[in-house]
């Protein structure tokens, strides 16, 4: 339907795997309206209720939020009220990823790439009193979220690649208008 050529296989990445997919809109289309949609729709469809959403800058992560608060209504107009608990990582309040993992609806953390990718200085990585001794990205990672990355081309680095497989995703989601790198393409 859009012209993209089917694959025999997975394209898979040496760091992130093969369960990577890029979705190709411009700028100015609601690429993220059509990811915060597709959130509901797996939801729905697959009852998946873990979704980490990683931005490259904190106007970007704004913006999400923003969408996210506005957008209350609509979604809910369209699948029901569904419980949607989302909120921004914040390196002070580490404990919260506990009810990200344990909690029973639907759940959107928003993440700049920056509070993960340093394993030596981000608190995510640091074991802490505060978790019983765990560090707080163990939370996220036995959660296995579907990670949906907004403008992708900007968190392209080795380091930056290797924090996202660190966060165990099910699968990536790639939204961007210029991606560096297409991984299995399935929307142009």
């Amino acid at each position: 339907r859009n012209d993209l050529a089917t694959a025999d296989a997975l394209a898979d990445d040496d760091i992130l795997g093969g369960r990577n997919f890029s979705v190709e809109m411009e700028t100015g289309t609601g690429k993220t309206y059509v990811y915060l949609r597709t959130i509901h729709e797996l939801h729905r469809a697959y009852g998946w209720k873990k979704f980490v959403i990683v931005v490259p800058s904190v106007p970007i992560r704004e913006g999400v939020t923003q969408s996210l608060e506005s957008m209350t209504e609509h979604f809910a107009a369209i699948y029901g009220k569904v419980p949607l608990d989302h909120w921004i990582y914040d390196s002070g309040q580490v404990s919260r990823l506990r009810q990200f993992a344990l909690s029973n609806q639907l759940q959107v953390l928003v993440m700049n790439i920056q509070a993960f990718v340093a394993k030596s200085v981000a608190v995510v990585h640091q074991e802490s009193d505060f978790m019983q001794g765990r560090r707080p990205i163990e939370f996220i990672q036995q959660s296995q979220p579907v990670v949906i990355m907004d403008e992708p081309q900007n968190m392209e680095s080795e380091k930056s690649r290797e924090a996202i497989a660190s966060l165990h995703p099910l699968v990536t989601l790639r939204y961007s208008a210029t991606h560096r790198n297409v991984h299995n393409l399935v929307y142009r």
